[in-house]
């Protein structure tokens, strides 16, 4: 959180679960290793996670910048800390995403899109460490020039430029659109429960990110309804008969 912020700003949180998130995924890497280990060993082994330590490991190269620095990291909002320009700037209908991310590629930007070639020029900015180091001054002179355009003309003349971009959506308007329907990335479930409290759920769900062999992995079924296992698990696992069963959905301990 301190990293998720603006400078002098109070620490932010992500938008997302992200520790959370990202525990399940170091946690079915680290059984795939051990089944992978245990095929070539026959020994199994034992996963251990928690939620700190994987937020620890998520640091990634801001962790090991900070030990280098043997100091914290101040925020930086939107932008990058050693790149620049990069980050959220405005349009006249929008605000886009850019990265400029080496010399050529800042040549590309002040010559073929904001033809600015006096700022390509000015040895305030001739190298990224210049840029970076003079980024209070660099930033609003982009700002005013981006501020001009409206959004797709700009997105289309940086990626002829061959600067990576992209234009800010809003939640609902990303999964909507059209780059992320041709991608498949919102499917239907082939499986829909129906429950009490709030009737047929949506089927719409999101797709995994990888295909498999060109083709996206189809989702059979929605998640399962809170206690919708129960009965069976008790009834499977433990033995447990109707008469017990019963009696624990009468008490509410299981639905």
């Amino acid at each position: 959180m301190a990293l998720n912020g603006e400078p002098g700003r109070p620490p932010l949180k992500f938008g997302v679960a992200a520790v959370d998130l990202f525990t399940g995924q170091y946690a079915a890497q680290a059984v795939l290793a051990a089944l992978y280990a245990r095929e070539r060993t026959g020994k199994g082994r034992e996963v251990e996670l928690a939620l700190y330590d994987c937020g620890i490991a998520l640091t990634s190269y801001y962790g090991l910048e900070a030990l280098a620095r043997q100091a914290d990291l101040p925020p930086v909002g939107n932008a990058h800390p050693s790149i620049v320009p990069y980050g959220v700037f405005p349009t006249l209908d929008g605000p886009i995403v850019m990265t400029v991310g080496n010399n050529a590629q800042y040549r590309r930007f002040c010559e073929n899109v904001i033809q600015r070639m006096d700022l390509f020029e000015d040895p305030r900015f001739a190298t990224n460490l210049d840029r970076a180091r003079n980024r209070a001054i660099l930033i609003p002179l982009v700002d005013e020039e981006l501020s001009r355009w409206h959004r797709p003309e700009l997105l289309t003349r940086l990626e002829e430029a061959g600067i990576p971009c992209g234009e800010v959506l809003g939640l609902h308007t990303a999964l909507t659109s059209e780059r992320v329907r041709a991608a498949g990335l919102v499917v239907q479930a082939q499986d829909v429960p129906h429950t009490e409290e709030v009737g047929e759920t949506s089927a719409q769900v999101l797709a995994p990110p990888y295909r498999l062999d060109g083709a996206r992995v189809p989702v059979r079924r929605m998640p399962p309804g809170l206690g919708s296992s129960s009965a069976t698990l008790l009834a499977e696992r433990l033995g447990y008969g109707a008469p017990e069963l019963e009696a624990l959905t009468a008490k509410g301990v299981i639905r």
